[in-house]
């Protein structure tokens, strides 16, 4: 029999917030404002040090009336034709009618294994993650990053272990980055707490750039292409 742990009623236990986990209602998009991407793809070079290490890359579609985003990241570093560290996730998020409704990916961070297997039932985010079962209640945003309500959350849903991470992020301002080349005018935010990343949205909420501490303490970089 599989163990089951409500990671929302222990997070919202945590929190003291009172409210469910995803801490956030459904978010009513103003007039012209669409919550979601268009169809295509985004493109980032992972860099350390200023090296490529790697590729992150976000695919948007449409199935059967659903959007789909698929995820891929693959990362290594080598030394002296030697592999240190290698990192590689993939997941496919489902939403309907603006709610997730199924999140599936699978992670191997350099041997340890993931697996995050869940489904929207009954108003809430039911599944397991290596195959130990949890509930996750509200509008769930995952940790992914692309969604445009990620800054307004104060819990993102970690996608590579399945628990719910809190978060605080502060809006740092307008900044002008040179993006594949071309200036992009973007809104820099800064999340802490159990997820630390900079992140800059472009004007359609779409990713720009994100930066965040590695193990080690190196910087990464993701670079828009």
């Amino acid at each position: 029999m599989k163990k089951r742990v409500d990671f929302g009623r222990r997070r919202a236990l945590t929190v003291m917030t009172g409210a469910a986990v995803g801490m956030i209602s459904r978010p009513s998009p103003a007039a012209g404002i669409d919550l979601v991407p268009p169809e295509g793809a985004w493109r980032f070079l992972v860099l350390r040090h200023g090296n490529v290490i790697g590729e992150h890359r976000f695919d948007f579609s449409r199935r059967n009336g659903d959007f789909v985003v698929e995820v891929a990241i693959d990362i290594a570093v080598d030394l002296l034709g030697i592999t240190l560290f290698r990192f590689t996730h993939r997941a496919e998020e489902v939403w309907r009618d603006g709610w997730l409704q199924s999140l599936i990916t699978a992670t191997d961070d350099d041997g340890t294994l993931w697996r995050v297997k869940s489904e929207r039932s009954g108003g809430v985010l039911r599944g397991t993650v290596n195959d130990v079962a949890f509930d996750v209640s509200g509008f769930v945003v995952p940790a992914s990053l692309w969604h445009r309500d990620t800054p307004k959350t104060q819990v993102l849903f970690g996608t590579i272990d399945g628990r719910t991470k809190v978060v605080k992020a502060e809006n740092l301002g307008e900044e002008t980055l040179s993006v594949a080349g071309q200036a992009r005018q973007t809104r820099h935010f800064r999340l802490t707490g159990e997820i630390e990343r900079d992140v800059w949205y472009g004007a359609d909420c779409d990713i720009a750039k994100v930066t965040f501490p590695a193990r080690d303490g190196s910087l990464i970089t993701l670079e828009r292409q």
